[in-house]
């Protein structure tokens, strides 16, 4: 379990870095299962529900796959990773855990672009309240500075929705000093590789370009507790699974339940 201290450190900040979960192998074996799975895109084996390149410049890419745990076993497994699992739980409160959904993350070395300053949940428009959801971002590749590890905001959490706010600073290095009279200061984040880190839901966070000669691989586990209900009409790629109806507690077999207190 995190230490008295770092649970401290996420109720304030809104991030904190966790353990190491993964072997060497272990690492090896979910970078080998990512290759596999992009190079059977569209094939006729398991897919997972979305691959596209998130920055939109095929010049700079950031590579995202949705839900891979619905193509590799090996990442399924870390979904129910029980260091994780056991981590989230205390920094939630939860009674109950589910994945919403999983997410690589992948720049290429020397030209992967940058993910702007956002906040997650409200990229999730299927999902409410937007406080009742977490990010398990586990790196697979040790990420720093030179390879664009993420940046976060200490104690943005605590301020709400603010995605239309961040979505007019246009450059990632000029985030403005203050919001609403609260200091903005970016904290860089590295993670090595097999190392897991935890963000709140409504956390600002960003990310860097890649212009080192090494590999940016991540993939982010994003968990909802029993109290994320289901909004109709958000519109989001995975509201076609929940089963749930509006306004009921989200389930379904696409959100794999990880822990019950029951």
């Amino acid at each position: 379990m995190l230490s008295a201290r770092q649970a401290a450190r996420f109720a304030a900040d809104g991030f904190v870095l966790g353990s190491r979960v993964l072997t060497a192998d272990a690492v090896e074996e979910l970078r080998a299962e990512l290759a596999r799975v992009i190079d059977d895109h569209g094939g006729d084996g398991p897919q997972p529900v979305r691959l596209a390149n998130l920055s939109g410049d095929p010049a700079a890419p950031v590579w995202q796959i949705v839900n891979i745990c619905d193509a590799s076993p090996a990442f399924m497994a870390l979904v129910h990773h029980p260091v994780i699992v056991e981590e989230v739980v205390q920094l939630t409160g939860a009674a109950e855990l589910r994945l919403w959904h999983d997410q690589i993350q992948y720049k290429p070395a020397a030209i992967g672009g940058v993910n702007m300053w956002h906040q997650d949940s409200p990229y999730w428009p299927s999902l409410e309240p937007k406080d009742a959801q977490l990010t398990a971002w586990v790196a697979l590749d040790d990420v720093d500075p030179d390879n664009g590890c993420m940046s976060m905001v200490p104690g943005s959490h605590h301020w709400g929705n603010q995605i239309g706010w961040l979505h007019g600073v246009r450059d990632f290095e000029a985030l403005p000093p203050q919001f609403e009279g609260r200091p903005t200061p970016a904290v860089c984040c590295p993670v090595a590789a097999g190392g897991v880190h935890y963000h709140h839901s409504l956390t600002w966070h960003g990310s860097a370009a890649n212009r080192s000669g090494r590999p940016r691989r991540a993939v982010a586990l994003h968990y909802m507790t029993e109290r994320t209900v289901f909004h109709r009409g958000g519109g989001h790629l995975m509201e076609p699974f929940i089963a749930s109806g509006d306004g009921e507690k989200v389930e379904g077999a696409r959100f794999p339940l990880v822990w019950t207190r029951d």
